[in-house]
């Protein structure tokens, strides 16, 4: 599988390696990666059914592969508005486009001037180096 390295241009993260791209008023909501780097396939999706305003680190979904379950977390306190619909006929867009089209669901933030909770992507690459060298 042919895995893309575009980022949007937006990006931030969590140090759980949810990224979010922050467009106006929506935010589309991803993983890492970092966070998804070796797995070969994306046997499902579980929605956690979320709705109405959802707080910083609620489980939103859960990606299920063969040897393990990634929770999906709200990376700030929003609106949950949708699902990603491109990936109902494809899971594995998430892996093959894990930082731009493989998006898991959009949002409304709650609070458009502060991103303070979120990682610049070169904060990101430090948190991963740090974490990897221990």
């Amino acid at each position: 599988m042919k895995v893309s390295t575009i980022s949007r241009p937006r990006i931030n993260f969590t140090d759980n390696h949810e990224w979010i791209d922050l467009n106006g008023s929506v935010g589309f909501v991803g993983v890492s990666a970092h966070r998804l780097k070796g797995i070969k396939n994306i046997v499902n999706i579980v929605w956690h059914n979320p709705k109405g305003i959802i707080a910083k680190g609620a489980v939103i979904a859960e990606i299920h592969t063969a040897d393990e379950i990634i929770l999906i977390q709200a990376p700030l306190g929003c609106k949950y508005l949708g699902r990603n619909q491109k990936l109902s006929g494809n899971l594995n867009l998430v892996l093959e486009s894990p930082q731009d089209n493989g998006w898991i669901f959009f949002v409304t933030p709650l609070k458009f001037h502060s991103q303070a909770p979120l990682l610049s992507p070169e904060s990101y690459q430090k948190l991963i180096r740090s974490t990897v060298a221990n």
